[in-house]
């Protein structure tokens, strides 16, 4: 389920709608998840990628401002003003209902593997293994978690840039909402996910080593 998008949408309807989103996606959740799973919960990436998301929240609307003022030619003030209303809810509403919907598909796909053959068995899991990112069964190593969320930057970059063209067609024509949306997450996102990966490479090297 997604929040459908009107000029007049006031915070108090949108904020009944991202909790019967999540609301759904966590009772999906709850059905799909095999008991054998539950008993070891493992490590739900939104407890740390919705944190961090906030954390970085400042600068990454500085930095999508500036891309704005670039790309459309808007004075400082109002490129700000783009950037934060487009941030202020692809951050809250963007992320969490994009890593539930990723977290019932993580659930559907595992509880689809006892129907493969035997012979299949390994091949299929490791195939899975890039969607227990939203999820993560068990955490052995550190380096497990900063690549589960280099891989998180990819589909939470393709929300961001929907919502967020959404928010700022309010402002602009909608092709430049678009196109800024684009670059302007392709910037921060493309940031997260170079550093992610270096992070999660650096750590998984050192404890081999």
């Amino acid at each position: 389920m997604t929040i459908r998008w009107h000029p007049m949408l006031r915070p108090e309807d949108a904020c009944r709608r991202l909790a019967a989103a999540l609301a759904i996606s966590a009772g999906a959740a709850i059905v799909l998840w095999p008991k054998d799973a539950l008993a070891n919960a493992g490590i739900p990436m939104i407890v740390l990628a919705w944190p961090a998301s906030w954390i970085a929240f400042v600068p990454v609307v500085l930095v999508e401002a500036a891309v704005a003022r670039r790309v459309l030619a808007l004075p400082t003030r109002e490129a700000l003003k783009l950037s934060l209303a487009a941030n202020a809810w692809s951050t809250l509403a963007g992320i969490p209902i994009t890593w539930a919907l990723l977290t019932c598909l993580e659930m559907l796909a595992w509880s689809m593997l006892p129907m493969i053959g035997r012979e299949l068995e390994t091949a299929a899991t490791l195939l899975l293994i890039p969607f227990s990112a939203p999820w993560l069964p068990s955490v052995g190593e550190r380096w497990i978690v900063f690549a589960a969320g280099a891989f998180l930057c990819v589909p939470f970059f393709f929300a961001s840039v929907w919502i967020e063209a959404r928010s700022a067609a309010r402002r602009v024509p909608a092709t430049d909402a678009r196109r800024w949306a684009k670059r302007a997450n392709a910037v921060t996102y493309g940031f997260f996910l170079v550093t992610l990966a270096l992070v999660a490479w650096a750590s998984h090297a050192g404890s081999v080593g």
